[in-house]
């Protein structure tokens, strides 16, 4: 729409006990605002109350404060230069105190009209609530806007922010008076700055600060009505880097930089921070590149750097010293010493702000991945379908990740009601990217709305963070079994069962509480023996750009081990048959032989051995930065003794290079089983290289299992629960496939 003035107008109607609401949205020529008017009536035949309130959704790095003499609610994330105001007209806000109050961003915004913010609407009556909604690149600007509103007088102040080689631009400018922390704002790409500051308020100074250069302040003489000023910042150091491949090409990297502490050659440095954890390329004290080739400014000191590129690669460390105005070259070779042949690696779970519960950019999400090489990431934010495409786009980078359409459906009722869904159309310029809307009283229908979404479209559905117990048997988590969700059972492909170090841990003998499950790879190994043949993956569920993706990860079988050559079908049609192994680091292969037989059997996949003997090949491999010392198989899911090798007791079998483990196992089964291999270094940590976060989590790796079928009449499942009694259903709720194709699926046998 276009013309001197636009209006958008959405209507609520009325439910019982609820009024009718007409939301206007309107915006004139010349406003630099948007105005938002609630009427608000009440067509019943009895009174109604209504409550005058906003709410605001404004996460972590977002501050939000009302000023009682501007009457103004403001929400301000600095680093992005995004302030939102909203200034009440012909009402006030509610509860204010004198001068400005600082309050959680996610409390209600409440409006009072003739000294009241619950009114009772008689029959036929209404009200009017009216609002401007101010928007501005800083808290600074805002805060301006706001006093102008008001009346209240404001004097100008022209800062420019320089260091030796010229204006610096992006520093923050802080303007302090006597009474405090007023607001801050950035300098443009000159350095420069202009600001209107109340006139009545003293002592003001503005205090200057950049990445590498540390801060400086300089005072405002009081009495006139416009000052200029100048701020000089000392020069950074500057890092300029050529990570590459070993033929000498570009490679995408993580690069992180930290402050060495005092010794006898110089005094402590702190480590850098770039940016927020829900920023772009540095981030931190990290550096992402989709090259390998960057500059980055970085305060003097000295720093040791860690350069990595996921599991796949060695990581590499260096030291540097980093001198103010000079450039420190910082130059590393990154070798793929993991061979993944035959399988891609590949993250179902993660999020930036589209999902609308984080502020991290999506652009940031997507180098995220790709620095870390993973090779295969649907794009799945809450409830709207989006894409990484324009980031890879941008950066010239699609044949190094491939990528699909998908969402999150996320419901309430947590953690049951929120699923995952891929390849999903995208249609622009629609609600929701024209993905599926939730249903938060029934799960099933949720879920099942999710399958059948794009006319019954081939797709993965995969259930998020579950409680297990709850889907199987408890709905109402009071320890009797009730059905539970089970039926969402019939719509799923895959279920996250993360974190999988929890395959190796002594498991309850005894719900006490059924609100806190076992661990879900454990119940999920309870489910495998019930009958159900759902595959489980890992993932991250990253919603910041800090290490946020990279420590979780599934390897799937591929035909190509390309990404430019992905097919999202094959993603799809693997993950459906469990041909996953799920990792936070080391890579495991299992490939299964019977007899004379020399058909390769990997997870997932079904085997029958007529006379119980199988020869299962389990190699690991593990890069410079961890280690494993132990291989475990599991029978039934249950952990076999004899079937437990550690470097300490089968130091033969374990070795220190890439390889660290390679074996033919000999197992004689008397009846069907699935098998699961995991490995884990319970003597080793992944370190620093996957951040602080996770610096202390032991390597691990678990296939997906593979089904043995002894007496050749088909597998059957044995019904062990694992000495853990749990609500479930006698008969399985199997997959019903709203789509078909030419691929068999275990869940139907």
């Amino acid at each position: 729409a276009s013309g001197e003035q636009v209006q958008a107008i959405l209507v609520a109607l009325p439910a019982e006990g609820s009024p009718m609401v007409e939301l206007t949205y309107s915006l004139a020529d010349g406003d630099d605002f948007l105005t938002v008017t609630s009427r608000i009536s009440n067509p019943h035949d009895a009174p109604v109350t209504v409550e005058l309130e906003d709410r605001v959704r404004a996460d972590r790095s977002f501050t939000a404060a009302t000023d009682a003499t501007a009457d103004v609610a403001w929400w301000d994330d600095e680093w992005f230069g995004q302030a939102y105001g909203i200034v009440p007209v012909g009402a006030e806000l509610e509860g204010l105190q004198e001068g400005v109050t600082t309050r959680n961003g996610r409390d209600p915004l409440r409006y009072a009209i003739d000294g009241t913010s619950s009114l009772k609407l008689a029959p036929g009556d209404s009200v009017e609530l009216v609002r401007r909604l101010v928007p501005a690149n800083s808290l600074l600007a805002l805060r301006a806007r706001a006093a102008e509103m008001a009346d209240q007088p404001l004097r100008r102040v022209a800062v420019v922010v320089s260091d030796p080689a010229g204006g610096v631009p992006g520093a923050m400018v802080t303007a302090t008076s006597v009474a405090g922390r007023y607001a801050a704002g950035r300098t443009d790409g000159q350095g420069r700055l202009s600001v209107q500051l109340p006139a009545a308020a003293e002592g003001w100074s503005l205090e200057a600060t950049a990445v590498g250069r540390g801060s400086q302040t300089a005072a405002v003489a009081d009495g006139d009505a416009n000052v200029d000023l100048s701020i000089e910042l000392p020069l950074p150091g500057f890092v300029v880097a050529t990570i590459s491949d070993v033929g000498g090409g570009p490679i995408p990297c993580k690069v992180q930089f930290r402050g060495r502490g005092a010794d006898a050659d110089g005094p402590a440095t702190a480590d850098p921070d770039f940016g927020p954890d829900s920023t772009h390329t540095a981030v931190r004290n990290l550096r992402y590149s989709h090259d390998g080739r960057f500059r980055q400014e970085i305060a003097p000191g000295r720093y040791d750097v860690i350069i990595s590129y996921g599991p796949e690669y060695d990581a590499v460390t260096s030291s540097i010293e980093v001198v103010a105005g000079q450039e420190t070259l910082l130059e590393a070779t990154l070798e793929r010493v993991v061979d993944t042949a035959g399988w891609i690696s590949s993250d179902f779970h993660s999020h930036s702000t589209p999902s609308g519960d984080n502020t991290s950019s999506q652009f940031g999400r997507v180098e995220n991945l790709l620095c870390e090489h993973l090779e295969f990431n649907p794009c799945t934010e809450h409830n709207r379908i989006s894409s990484y495409v324009p980031h890879l786009e941008a950066m010239g980078v699609s044949h190094l990740m491939a990528t699909c359409s998908g969402m999150e459906l996320t419901g309430s009722l947590l953690p049951v009601n929120h699923q995952n869904a891929f390849p999903l159309n995208e249609t622009r310029f629609t609600q929701d990217g024209g993905g599926p809307v939730v249903n938060n009283d029934d799960p099933v229908r949720q879920i099942e709305r999710l399958a059948l979404w794009d006319d019954g479209a081939e797709k993965v559905v995969q259930m998020n963070h579950p409680n297990l117990v709850q889907v199987l048997g408890d709905r109402d988590l009071d320890g009797t079994a009730d059905g539970g969700f089970e039926a969402m059972l019939g719509f799923v492909d895959v279920i996250e069962v993360h974190p999988p170090a929890e395959i190796f841990q002594q498991q309850q003998k005894k719900l006490d509480d059924p609100r806190k499950p076992p661990a879900t790879i454990f119940t999920w190994m309870q489910m495998l023996n019930l009958g159900y043949r759902v595959p489980g993956v890992v993932n991250t569920d990253a919603h910041y750009n800090f290490h946020g993706s990279g420590w979780l990860r599934n390897y799937i079988k591929s035909p190509t081990d390309d990404p430019a050559a992905i097919k999202v079908a094959d993603i799809v049609r693997a993950s459906e048959l469990g041909e996953i192994v799920m990792t936070n680091g080391p890579f495991l292969e299992v490939t299964a032989r019977t007899g004379e037989d020399e058909t390769e059997t990997h997870p997932g996949g079904r085997m029958t051995a007529v006379d119980g003997e199988v020869a299962l090949h389990v190699r690991v491999q593990c890069p410079n930065w961890f280690d494993v010392d132990r291989v475990q198989l599991f029978v039934n899911g249950r952990p076999s003794g004899e079937l437990n090798f550690t470097r300490r007791e089968n130091g033969d079998l374990f070795s220190r290079d890439t390889v660290r483990f390679e074996h033919t196992i000999p197992v004689l089964l008397e009846s069907d089983a699935h098998l699961i291999v995991a490995t884990i270094g319970e003597d080793s940590q992944l370190g620093m290289v996957m951040g602080p976060d996770h610096a202390e989590s032991k390597p691990v790796a678990v296939s997906n299992p593979i089904f043995v079928d002894v007496d050749g009449d088909g597998f059957t499942a044995n019904g062990d629960l694992l000495d853990l009694p749990i609500p479930h259903q006698e008969t399985p709720t199997m997959r019903k496939h709203a789509h078909g194709h030419d691929h068999e699926h275990p869940h139907e046998h």
